[in-house]
């Protein structure tokens, strides 16, 4: 029989919770529906925010754990749902945490506005989830002055074109983006997931809002893409980081992706391993 946790003992867990974050939105028992919690004692003022969530070549991940690490950055917020997948993350630590959204704050400035990364661990399960977390996400962001958003991710190209193109909510930012090296997006780009959705719901919410993509070829990561993505998004938005250091990162994809690569090869020269999955391998096709 599968065993039920009290309501006493999730609330106790709350209340640990509680101790280090600030409920927004909390009626009911959190995690039973979009919650986001920051931390207390920090404040964030008319921010920057940029975010890179897992995706097409792994481009919005990259990109944004390295700003984490680059930027001298605190996290300073969570977002929890029932739309993520049911499973935890464990560091390297050994210490487990629910999948979500991740706010952190950099140590620097820009232009008298707080400089906001928000990363993910992965997509939402669903169409809902997606819409549900971007709308409440957009709506305590506009709370704090939010002053303009840019997401960043991977696209495949139709024509097999490698570069970095985007679009803005206005005309005045697209000009901006392609003066700092980006082309413009062709009419009928399909941007999906909450990165796209959350700039869709900018324009509509009236909040400036850009959109930089990295055209790529598949799922696995992309570090030569990252960084020109991240080279124009320097530019456009006067960080001034000295991006030469992100050839290591580059090298620690690659050797991660080789290494990955050698194992799969000798899983399939493994006779019994190759069977295995033969006898579990869809049809061709279906009638």
């Amino acid at each position: 029989m599968q065993s039920i946790v009290p309501d006493q003992v999730i609330q106790g867990r709350v209340r640990m919770l509680e101790k280090q974050f600030t409920r927004i939105y909390v009626k009911d028992l959190p995690l039973m529906e979009t919650k986001i919690w920051i931390r207390r004692g920090i404040g964030i003022v008319n921010p920057v925010v940029i975010i890179g969530l897992p995706g097409l070549g792994r481009i919005g991940g990259i990109i944004s754990r390295y700003l984490i690490k680059r930027l001298n950055t605190k996290l300073v917020g969570i977002v929890t749902s029932p739309y993520f997948s049911n499973q935890v993350i464990v560091s390297k630590k050994g210490i487990a945490r629910i999948t979500g959204v991740r706010m952190y704050k950099s140590g620097n400035t820009l232009e008298n506005s707080d400089l906001i990364i928000v990363t993910a661990d992965e997509h939402l399960e669903n169409i809902w989830g997606e819409y549900d977390v971007a709308i409440k996400l957009l709506r305590f962001l506009i709370k704090k002055g939010v002053r303009l958003i840019v997401t960043v991710g991977g696209h495949v190209s139709s024509t097999g074109s490698k570069g970095v193109i985007g679009f803005a909510s206005n005309e005045q930012l697209l000009k901006r983006l392609e003066e700092a090296g980006c082309r413009k997006a062709e009419m009928g780009t399909p941007v999906v997931g909450l990165s796209g959705i959350i700039l869709g719901l900018s324009s509509i919410m009236g909040v400036d809002a850009v959109c930089i993509l990295g055209e790529t070829i598949s799922v696995r990561p992309d570090a030569e893409r990252s960084r020109e993505v991240l080279n124009v998004l320097n530019k456009f938005l006067g960080l001034n980081i000295d991006i030469s250091d992100f050839q290591r990162e580059e090298e620690k994809i690659n050797e991660i992706i080789s290494r990955y690569e050698s194992k799969v090869k000798q899983l399939i020269q493994d006779e019994k391993a190759r069977k295995i999955a033969e006898a579990f391998m869809p049809p061709d096709y279906v009638s």
